[in-house]
């Protein structure tokens, strides 16, 4: 049970993680190289996906996560919370509740945003107005999604801490 969940517990830190990096380094910066109604394009469908892939992850990472925490036997320390992999495995959770959260307004508040069309009667304040509201919410996206890069970059620091000792925290 133990190689399972550590296999599941690191695949889906793979996707996420490459996931991305990819997206951040490799895609975000080739979309300035092409026009800019395809790039939007490209933008849109490689995030369709790649938000399958991270909402995927997000949903391994607790399932596995406490596959190991039980297969290991670590919840057997009395006063567990007090001692540095309890503290430090609590951070862990902690920060992938913030991942859920910023997954969540991505998905569901700011992507939307991105995705509105103009109707045929709109004026042209409407539409200035419009593309305000796009392009702060790209802006949110970009911020978010740097930000939750460095997150799961501390977070996989944080398990190897647990790995391969007794935790930093």
């Amino acid at each position: 049970m133990q190689v399972f969940a550590s296999y599941l517990h690191l695949l889906a830190v793979a996707v996420y993680l490459g996931g991305s990096i990819a997206m951040e380094f490799v895609l975000g910066p080739a979309q300035k190289f092409i026009p800019p109604a395809q790039a939007q394009v490209v933008g849109q469908k490689s995030a369709d996906r790649f938000l399958v892939l991270v909402w995927t992850a997000l949903a391994l990472f607790p399932i596995s996560g406490m596959l190991l925490f039980f297969a290991i036997g670590a919840q057997h320390t009395s006063d567990f919370f007090g001692h540095s992999y309890g503290q430090t495995l609590f951070t862990m959770m902690m920060l992938w509740v913030v991942l859920v959260v910023n997954g969540t307004l991505i998905t569901f508040v700011f992507r939307p945003k991105l995705a509105e069309k103009a109707g045929a009667g709109t004026t042209g304040a409407a539409m200035s107005d419009r593309m305000k509201q796009k392009e702060l919410a790209a802006t949110w996206i970009s911020r978010i999604t740097r930000a939750d890069l460095a997150i799961a970059l501390v977070v996989v620091l944080l398990g190897a801490s647990l790995s391969y000792g007794n935790g930093l925290l």
